[in-house]
């Protein structure tokens, strides 16, 4: 069963977050159920939470290919949920 979530967030953010989901082919509900579900997979954040000495640099295909594994991982719930 879907569900909706409302929470706010910095309107600067939104629009960078929406940008970048456009360039990646997807939505920011989207990229938000992606987080979701590995959050729920790892128990906790699916990413390291730390403070970085310096800014890290990901390249733009680094990300792409990042994006297209979590959609591969995640194809099973998106058919569920269309259902």
């Amino acid at each position: 069963m879907d569900t909706n979530m409302t929470f706010r967030m910095d309107s600067e953010v939104k629009a960078q977050m929406n940008a970048i989901c456009s360039q990646l082919g997807m939505t920011a509900s989207t990229a938000f159920n992606i987080f979701a579900n590995a959050f729920v997979r790892a128990k906790g954040m699916p990413f390291a939470v730390t403070i970085a000495e310096e800014p890290a640099v990901i390249s733009r295909e680094k990300m792409l290919a990042d994006a297209d594994q979590l959609l591969t991982e995640f194809a099973s719930d998106y058919e569920r949920m269309a259902k």
